[in-house]
């Protein structure tokens, strides 16, 4: 259990400095909280326990999502400044993640891609919103088919785009 929180710290580390290279980028999403969040739901009839960990800083500009359970979720929300986003998801599971990003709003969905199991993903939006996305609120959901996933997603705000 220790090991584990160990490394969950590592990951945020190396992704907040690897992230971090302007004042802009240091920045972190607007979830609805400041601290950390933990959703417990019940899922299906079996009433199966899904948890999902949602840990942002206090300039709510960017967040991580510990993916596990059935249909894990991530909530930002963009701003007429901070227009850019960029995800990245690590599928630490032997199942192929399904994930599509909705925009609460309008009801637009804004992607929609797969990750192989044991695979690493980079979305920008500037590869198909160059002039942003729009304001409002977000959600991120995460498939797999109705079985349980092992992952985590890092996503990131910014005024400038990334390449």
């Amino acid at each position: 259990m220790k090991s584990s929180k160990l490394i969950l710290l590592v990951l945020i580390l190396i992704f907040y400095l690897s992230g971090c290279s302007s004042q802009e980028n240091s920045n972190q999403l607007n979830n609805s909280s400041k601290d950390k969040l933990v959703n417990e739901n019940n899922i299906n009839s079996k009433q199966t326990e899904q948890k999902t960990e949602d840990i942002q800083t206090p300039d709510s500009l960017s967040f991580e999502t510990v993916m596990t359970g059935k249909i894990p979720t991530s909530n930002f929300s963009v701003d007429s400044v901070h227009k850019y986003f960029q995800l990245k998801i690590i599928n630490k599971s032997k199942l192929l993640i399904t994930f599509n990003i909705m925009n609460n709003n309008n009801g637009k969905v804004v992607v929609v891609k797969k990750l192989e199991p044991h695979k690493t993903l980079i979305w920008n939006s500037t590869i198909d919103y160059p002039n942003g996305l729009d304001t409002g609120k977000y959600t991120i959901q995460y498939r797999s088919n109705g079985d349980n996933m092992n992952g985590i997603a890092y996503g990131q705000l910014s005024s400038t785009p990334k390449e």
